[in-house]
């Protein structure tokens, strides 16, 4: 595995430690890995700043996706766990939540470029793999899903379905993807 196929593998394998402390630490926690995350990521990944504007583009996408989920009722907090920890508002998904959005903006550019220009390949694990995150998210954290939970799971399946090809979409348009090595 050359180099670029290390720093993808250690931009997966850190998302997913972020991924377990925003899950199970809540929101103080999350903010301070994914700072340390971030800060790691702009010095050691990063090809170019512009990545930025995507990380910021997923950080709108969670207030607004996970914000309209919470407010229709598809997910909500349960308050009795002691890991679920309220946002601001209850109409804004957690903090911890939105620094997992953050956090998954970087990956688009890094462990998944080979995903670049395979928009129905991406759309394909858009419904997958989020999905059963957003599953594993929810009962480990706190976050109650609307009964029946598959529909709840449907909603989200096709809602990354559509995210993850426009991660894509962007860092192709912004020139986020590496010029070295495969993409």
């Amino acid at each position: 595995m050359g180099a670029d196929g290390m720093k993808r593998l250690a931009n997966a394998i850190l998302f997913q430690i972020i991924w377990f402390v925003c899950v199970l630490a809540g929101n103080i926690w999350a903010v301070v890995a994914t700072a340390v995350y971030l800060f790691v990521h702009d010095r050691y990944f990063m090809n170019s700043r512009r990545e930025w504007r995507l990380l910021a583009v997923f950080l709108g996408l969670g207030l607004l996706v996970d914000g309209a989920l919470f407010q229709i009722g598809l997910f909500s907090i349960n308050h009795a766990s002691t890991l679920a920890q309220p946002s601001l508002t209850a109409n804004l998904p957690p903090i911890w939540l939105l620094c997992l959005w953050i956090s998954v903006g970087s990956l688009f550019a890094h462990s998944l470029a080979m995903l670049r220009s395979r928009y129905a390949l991406s759309a394909l694990l858009g419904a997958i793999g989020p999905t059963f995150s957003y599953l594993a998210g929810a009962n480990l954290s706190g976050i109650t899903l609307a009964e029946p939970t598959l529909l709840s799971a449907l909603v989200v399946a096709l809602i990354w379905s559509l995210i993850l090809p426009l991660g894509i979409w962007l860092s192709e348009q912004w020139t986020l993807f590496s010029t070295s090595g495969e993409s």
